[in-house]
Order: C-alpha cells, then structure tokens, then sequence
C-alpha cells in the first residue's frame, strides 16, 4: 500500500495543494517559507485524525462527526493559537489520503475546524465521504489486518545529541516515545533492541564511511542499572554514545528508528537529513536510504546534493508557481530547478569537482560564457581546454552591496571547499573606469589571493559586439551578404547621431540614462560618489566608446534602424520578445556561428581566459 495523492485545503500556508507522490521515494525541496514543512505536519495531523478515529475493536472507524483533539496535545504544530492552522476564513481545514493498494483506491479525508467560541482547547475533527472510511475498513478486515496497523507514520528531525543519562525502557515504552516525537531521548533503546544488529552496523558504517559497532556494557543488569551504558567503537578505542559527533547520531536516529516501521504502509517523513552530516557523506545517506524496503519516505532538504542522486520521479520542487497552480508532481528538469532555487550553494555536487567558482550576473550570462567556450573550441582556438565541468556558474543575485555579498559568499563556501579559486564576473552598466576598477579591487580583496574579479569593457555582455567595430561590421556582413561597406556607413552615420544626441544634456536618452543611473546609485555603493556627467563624458569620447551606454534597448534601435535600412531580418524575433530576448537571440547568432565566420572579439578571449583560466590561440 502507499500514498498516491496528498490534499491539502486552507492548512497554514497552503491554500489548496495537490501532490501526486512517488510510491517508494520521494525529495521535496524548494523556496524558503512555501510550505515544505507544512506538508509534513498535515501528514502527521492526518495521521492523529486517524488514529484518533480508530474504535477500541481495531478493526472499525467510529461513526460520528464530532471528535475533537485537544489543542494541547498536537505540540507536532508549529501553532501560536488554533486560529494559526488555518490559512484563512472560515476555519476549516481538510487533509486527505488517497491510498492504492493494488488496483484498489481509498480517499481518507479530514475535515479539522475549531470552536467559534473557545480558543486554544480543541479541534472539531470529521470524516467527509464516510463512505470512503467504510470500504476502507473492510478491505483492511478481509486482508486480516487491524486498522491500528494498517498505517504508521513517523518523522525524524535533525539530531545534534542525545541524552547523557537514558534509562532503560520497554519496546511499548520506546513506541510511545517515538509516536511522540521524542525519537532522540530513546536512541539506546532503540539500538538495543534493534532486530538486526549486523545490518544497523553495516547501515551506519557504510554512510560513514568507517567501522562502527555498538557494545552494550551492562545489557544484562537491567535490574541493577538504571541507565543503558552503550559505547561506540571505532578504530580501537570506546566513547559512550553522548560523546559521539552529530553525523553519527543522526544516521544512526534514521536507521534504528526504521527498525520499529512495521504497518502495511509505513510512512518515513526525514526533515533536512543531511543538515548534521558533511558534504562528503551526503551522497551515502541517500543511496542507503533509497535501498530501505517496506516503508514510502518523504524527504525535506535544503541541499543539492540530494538533487543530484534523485531519480525521475523523485524530486518535488515547491514554490510559488506550484502553489498558485494547486498541483505538486515531480520535476524532471533538474538544472532548471537549480537556477530557480537561488543560492549559491545550489550545485555543491559540483562544486566540489570544480577548480573554478565563477559567480555571474545572470542565465543567459552563463548559456552565452558556455556557449562562447564551447564554439572556441570547436574552432581551435583554446590551446589548453580545463572541460567545462572545473567551472562551476553560481549568481549573484543583484547588484546592491556586491562587495560585501562576495564577501559572505566567499566565507560560506570556503567553510565547505578549499582550495577553489574565485571569479566575479559582472556588468559594467553605469560605472567609469575609475569606478569600475576600484569595485574590482575591493572585491578581489575580500576573496583572497589567486581570485579575480572583473568586468565586460561594455555596458553588458551583449554589447561587447560594439567594442570592435570593424569585426562588428564584418559579422553584420556575414549575417546578411550585404556589402560590408553599406553595412559601415549605414551603422556609422546611426552611431554618429547616438553619439551627437547622448552628447546633449537636454536629449531624450540623456534624460533616459540619467534616470537609469540614478535609480542604480541607490542601491550601488560604488555610485554613491559619481556623477553621471563623468559616465556621460567616458562613454562620448568616440564611436567605440559608445559600447559603454549600448544597453539592451540602445543595441536593438541599432539593429532595428540597420534591418529598415537595408530592408532585411537580421534577428529573428516574436511579437512578445523583450529587449533583452531580443539581444539574446542576436549574441547567440554571433556566437553559433563562429566556426563559419572566424571573427573574435579580442575582448572576448580575454574573458574566457579569465574565467576558465585557459590559453586562447
């Protein structure tokens, strides 16, 4: 038996959810504060609505409609007051289980309200389509099963120690612990009375990467001794479990607790299982995890890494879009998922492979340096290729205090990785070269030796097509079979009256930069003491200067005035294409097809080399 489909209706921060889960395994991971705890603590509700349902007998669900929980007893609920269990007016709640069994289907739903009148006593618990709890009961019944064992759902928690004094207790004893949610305080009894000894060794051993056994020192004075004197053993010497670090209590927390999983459907909920565990032995968790048989388990984690070792199938992202669209089914598209996720520890699965972390501004900045790369080297021109998986793209994710961001990204991977080289690569945007290399500077400071940061001698990437106008024109030529010289005077006299306007205070895109600028000096420190005046007068020197205010919209009005000029398509474009897709579109072309016309920018050898750290021919 397992869960095919979880509902979720008006329960804290979810409106109305959907999920269609893996039979055997399943990864949930996804945005800060969207609900993936939530989910958790609707299972357990649900699993307290059944129990609580449950007649004396076992074997039949109580007929009526009011039952109730005490508000008291479900301290499992992140809750203030009853009123915070629900996610708006009016206060009714439902979670429901559709649960398969062969080709059979049962719907369990609950419908949880509180009291108009008392707060914080009890929650009015109901059973909708009863009907659904009947079918339910006899088919558990003609299987010869009770419903007290039908179904069985435990959450274990991150476990950073243990008690230093556990007495001993009986397996009844330790059950109750465990349906309580104090797993931990019971961690010896739970080794103790563990039905395979060998194969919880070889669990933990095995993630651990090393040679762990258990000794019970006084296993036969219960009747003496009040507390259990269990020692860890490795590499020839004993320290008592207390003393032993957080990576081995929390795999041994998983692994004993599985032991006492003994329903028709057992439901293992795992919350951030690799939050007291190294990277290094994340990757073994999983895999053991994934070989445990006889239980569907429910993953919460923060870490890519678990990412990486999901199958098709496995893997549940959660945030905003699957909220407003109700519906949570597994992802297939895992790089996707990374750059949504939005943090630069997204990729640790490769960032530990990597000799390079390059932390760029955007996606397309990243498909674009790849792309760039990939192309070089289909034309021979990269002399000592390093293969694109030692540089690992992260994003910096705005602008706004960039020297302290880098800061704090540099110390948190290098609590994680050693030995890695940094690179900042940004947009030069409004700065002047002052301004610019000064940033630099600072950022380089802060990431430490053998780092770089840097950025495109343009206004973006895109227009790093301008800083060689020659080329440009030759490229232009390439594109479309017009006459390289009708190509350069039509895009001289065009630049020449960008350059004449921009030149003038009063003109429209003067007024249009300026109000740019100063939208970015808020939140750019390095701005704070520039003028726009010192940009504008930089930026005016020359037609190759120009690049330094070819923005997105200044290089499509360009290749707009050309295309009408020479009455010719030179980007493909839709009727929704914004600037930005629309400059996409048009370095891709340049970039896919360099085998065929040859042309390289200069400055674009310059930032290969600094971002893989290669040779360029």
């Amino acid at each position: 038996m397992h869960i095919s489909k979880i509902t979720i209706e008006n329960f804290k921060s979810i409106e109305k959810l959907d999920i269609y889960p893996n039979e055997y395994f399943n990864v949930i991971i996804g945005e800060n504060n969207q609900g993936k705890t939530t989910i958790f603590e609707a299972l357990q509700l649900w699993h307290r609505c059944y129990k609580r349902y449950i007649q004396t007998n076992g074997k039949d669900f109580y007929t009526g409609d009011n039952l109730y929980l005490p508000f008291k007893d479900l301290n499992f609920l992140r809750l203030t007051n009853d009123i915070d269990l629900f996610q708006k007016a009016p206060n009714i709640c439902k979670i429901g289980l559709t649960l398969r069994r062969d080709d059979q289907e049962s719907t369990l739903t609950f419908e949880i309200s509180r009291p108009k009148v008392i707060a914080n006593a009890y929650y009015r618990i109901r059973k909708a389509q009863k009907r659904q709890f009947q079918n339910f009961a006899a088919n558990m019944r003609d299987k010869g099963l009770r419903l007290t064992d039908a179904i069985f759902i435990y959450q274990t928690s991150p476990v950073s120690s243990v008690l230093a004094n556990e007495p001993f207790m009986n397996k009844g004893q330790v059950t109750k612990k465990i349906v309580r949610g104090k797993s931990q305080e019971v961690l010896r009894n739970k080794i103790r009375y563990h039905s395979n000894p060998e194969r919880l060794r070889n669990q933990i051993s095995e993630v651990l990467d090393r040679n762990v056994s258990f000794n019970l020192k006084n296993g036969n004075r219960l009747e003496t001794d009040e507390y259990i004197n269990l020692q860890v053993r490795e590499e020839g010497r004993e320290l008592d479990l207390y003393l032993q670090g957080s990576g081995l209590l929390q795999v041994a927390e998983i692994f004993a607790t599985i032991d006492y999983l003994d329903a028709e459907l057992n439901i293992l909920l795992i919350d951030e299982p690799d939050s007291h565990i190294h990277a290094a032995l994340q990757r073994r968790l999983l895999g053991k995890m994934k070989e445990l048989e006889g239980c569907q388990t429910f993953i919460i984690s923060h870490n890519d890494v678990f990412v990486s070792q999901v199958e098709n199938g496995e893997l549940f992202y959660l945030n905003r879009d699957a909220k407003v669209n109700k519906k949570l089914e597994p992802v297939e598209d895992f790089d996707l998922i990374k750059q949504d996720f939005g943090s630069p520890i997204l990729a640790l699965e490769k960032l530990n492979e990597a000799s390079r972390i390059v932390f760029v501004e955007g996606s397309d900045d990243i498909t674009n340096i790849k792309a760039l790369f990939t192309k070089y080297q289909e034309s021979g021109l990269i002399a000592n290729s390093i293969g694109l998986n030692k540089c690992q793209f992260l994003y910096i994710r705005g602008r706004d205090d960039l020297v302290a961001k880098m800061e704090h990204n540099r110390r948190t991977l290098s609590q994680l990785f050693r030995n890695k080289i940094f690179v900042v690569l940004t947009d030069k945007d409004f700065a002047n070269r002052e301004t610019n290399e000064g940033l630099n500077m600072q950022i380089q400071q802060r990431l430490g030796n053998g780092s770089l940061a840097f950025s495109h001698d343009a206004y973006c990437l895109e227009a790093t097509l301008f800083s060689n106008l020659d080329t440009l024109f030759r490229y232009l030529h390439h594109r479309t079979a017009i006459p390289e010289e009708e190509i350069r005077n039509i895009a001289e006299t065009y630049l020449d009256e960008l350059r004449s306007s921009f030149g003038s205070v009063t003109s429209d895109i003067f007024s249009q930069l300026n109000e740019k600028f100063r939208s970015q000096q808020k939140n750019r420190p390095e701005l704070q003491n520039m003028e726009f005046a010192n940009f504008a007068a930089e930026a005016c020197q020359d037609r190759m200067s120009l690049r330094y205010i070819m923005n997105k919209s200044q290089i499509r009005s360009f290749i707009e005035k050309l295309e009408t000029d020479i009455s010719m398509e030179i980007v493909e474009r839709t009727i929704e294409d914004t600037d930005e897709d629309f400059c996409g579109r048009l370095f891709s072309d340049y970039v896919s097809s360099i085998p065929q016309h040859g042309l390289i920018f200069d400055e674009h050898k310059g930032l290969l080399n600094r971002v893989y750290g290669i040779e360029i021919a």
